[in-house]
């Protein structure tokens, strides 16, 4: 739904021309880009009244729909926007309710928000609507834009894009408004879905820090380095620990949804496992390039064997330890970012009876062959990748800066191969190609190693191109712990896999479709006995500031299921559950202060819900004995 707010002062003359000119422009320039087939509607509010002090009740509930909802049409609604004057008031807050009224009950929905100034028919104040949106559990993120604002409007237009987890930014003429309104409606389109309890870390060492039991929790942190090697933002935690247990925090740093960058800085995560005393007893860090073709999210990942020899006696391995999170790198310096943290504890556990580690790669596993295709929704990142049956193929469309997820799978004892080519190249959709990729994490979102034949293909160009094959070096077994650094590493824990497939930006975005395949393989074997947990270390309710959604350990880190308080953050929303059909539903809202003009565009693809033996078989494998994080 494409809302426009005809407000009188869109009619000032600084853009330069009228302000209301810049917005239909930049709005005729973004419906002219959107794909073909995309599900857009046209209303309007504020237009068959005027700013005076008596048309102030009428003005502030005058909202009408000129197209409604349909597959693009791009003739319709620019002939629309082309007839809209400029000459009521601004009701943000109003706003932001009819917009979340209108679109589906169910699935992500993403607002963009531009405004040239504060609301004028509060209350409700704006801001207050964004965080009760949230409170009533309304997958909705707002992203806003400040066209041509002073302090009071950027403070509002700020507050409402960080109340749901959006993000903000300037305009400051028509030019920069048309390529800002279109970054963000591309944010809204491609970004990485964050999810976790709200929780926020202590400034300094403490054992009175928020505790972390298993789980998945979100916090903000403010700032980058000052450099590439130096810290920012850096916060506590506190977690529960087992003698003889493996500890596992994982913590993912999310960017903005890709948009091009000059230059190259670097997105970096420093996890330490701290004693009371400040004590340095194990850490582990990642950094990860931003560049002007990719970046991705950054995830580091600590793994600690609280019964292995050579652990400092400084260094806690009963009770409660102390976990220091960093944020590094000068990547979105002055941006706050969400961080995604897991943990997840393995019990002591009675290995006897396993087979060893392996030493060496395994030879690569027999390349898939293509089936009878089925369409299917990628995830927008690992809270919502899209589940791979083992031997079905299906196919799917990823766009040019977009990262896709899927889930596999693994049992102790198990391999998975995959291969994922690009379909009708002669029909891609960009004249130049665009470099695609792969990678694979574990159950933590630790890259694993693969065999394959290609680290990245051009697509998008009407070329023929090799497929992307691959398979993981080693089954699973949890005695390849014992040998860290090696290619075998990373298979020590059974559950969810992940498959990542991203495409590099593109000048224009584009599109192409793929279709892809995966195959596990090996026959299930014995996994470790799992001791009894302490339950007052592993399972004690943590502080009131978080209230983790715990998940069996065999079944991955996260889960699907949200609470009251678990909040879904998404720098922007694509899919929703993986393994079936999705929405896509994008909300723009452009909007003035008294007499601003502005827009709301709902996207909106057709969504079905799985069958409940989909949604199980989605599910790891579980294991009585596994360990319940």
């Amino acid at each position: 739904m494409v809302v426009l707010d005809a407000s009188g002062s869109m009619n000032e003359t600084d853009a330069p021309g009228p302000r209301i000119d810049a917005a239909k422009k930049a709005v005729t320039s973004l419906v002219t880009s959107l794909p073909a087939g995309t599900s857009v509607g046209l209303s309007v509010y504020g237009a068959t009244t005027g700013s005076g002090a008596s048309d102030k009740a009428k003005g502030c509930q005058d909202i009408r729909t000129l197209v409604p909802v349909a597959p693009l049409d791009r003739a319709a609604i620019t002939s629309a926007v082309a007839g809209v004057k400029a000459s009521g008031y601004t009701p943000i807050g109003n706003a932001l309710r009819a917009a979340a009224q209108a679109l589906p009950k169910e699935g992500p929905r993403s607002i963009v928000l531009v405004s040239d100034g504060e609301d004028t028919c509060a209350p409700p104040a704006p801001c207050d609507v964004a965080k009760d949106l949230k409170k009533q559990g309304v997958d909705l993120t707002v992203h806003t834009v400040g066209f041509k604002v002073d302090a009071a409007a950027r403070a509002q237009l700020s507050c409402v894009a960080t109340s749901t987890g959006g993000t903000y930014s300037d305009a400051a003429d028509a030019t920069a408004l048309t390529k800002t309104l279109e970054t963000k409606v591309d944010q809204a389109i491609t970004g990485y879905s964050v999810r976790g309890t709200k929780i926020t870390g202590a400034d300094q060492l403490s054992e009175q820090a928020p505790l972390l039991a298993p789980g998945q929790y979100l916090d903000t942190y403010a700032k980058g380095g000052a450099s590439d090697n130096t810290t920012g933002t850096t916060k506590y935690y506190t977690v529960p620990l087992q003698k003889s247990s493996t500890l596992y925090v994982s913590a993912t740093l999310v960017g903005p949804p890709k948009t091009a960058a000059t230059g190259v800085s670097f997105s970096g995560v420093k996890i330490t496992l701290r004693a009371r005393d400040n004590y340095d007893c194990n850490n582990t860090s990642a950094n990860t390039p931003l560049t002007s073709e990719r970046h991705s999210p950054t995830t580091a990942v600590l793994t600690v064997d609280l019964g292995r020899r050579g652990l400092s006696d400084r260094c806690p391995s009963d009770g409660l330890g102390i976990i220091e999170i960093e944020r590094r790198g000068t990547a979105w310096q002055q941006q706050a970012l969400p961080m995604e943290i897991v943990v997840r504890i393995e019990p002591p556990a009675d290995t006897s009876g396993i087979a060893p580690a392996f030493t060496k790669p395994e030879p690569g596993l027999p390349q898939p062959n293509f089936g009878p295709e089925t369409a299917i929704t990628a995830g927008s990142s690992f809270n919502d990748a899209a589940a791979l049956k083992s031997g079905l193929t299906y196919t799917g469309t990823i766009k040019s800066g977009e990262d896709q997820f899927f889930r596999i799978p693994l049992q102790w004892g198990q391999r998975f191969s995959y291969t994922v080519d690009e379909v009708d190249t002669a029909t891609a959709s960009s004249s130049s190609p665009v470099y695609v990729r792969t990678n694979f994490y574990n159950p933590m979102r630790q890259e694993a190693d693969t065999t394959g034949s290609s680290s990245s293909q051009p697509w998008f160009a009407a070329r023929d191109t090799e497929p992307f094959t691959g398979s993981s070096n080693v089954p699973v077994r949890y005695t390849n712990r014992t040998r860290p650094g090696t290619s075998s590493g990373n298979y020590q824990l059974d559950g969810g896999y992940y498959l990542r497939l991203s495409a590099d930006f593109a000048p224009k975005q584009a599109s192409t479709r793929y279709r892809i395949t995966a195959v596990v393989s090996g026959t299930p074997e014995a996994g470790p006995r799992y001791g009894a947990a302490d339950a007052a270390d592993l399972t004690s309710t943590p502080s009131a500031s978080a209230t983790p959604t715990n998940t069996p350990a065999t079944s991955g880190p996260t889960s699907s299921t949200s609470t009251d308080d678990t909040e879904t953050v998404a720098t922007s929303q694509t899919t929703g559950e993986g393994g079936g059909p999705s929405v896509l539903t994008i909300v723009l809202l452009l909007v003035a202060g008294l007499g601003g003009a502005g827009l709301a565009v709902v996207v909106m693809q057709a969504r079905s819900r799985r069958s409940s033996s989909d949604s199980a078989q989605d599910q790891s494998p579980q294991s009585p004995q596994g360990p319940q994080t």
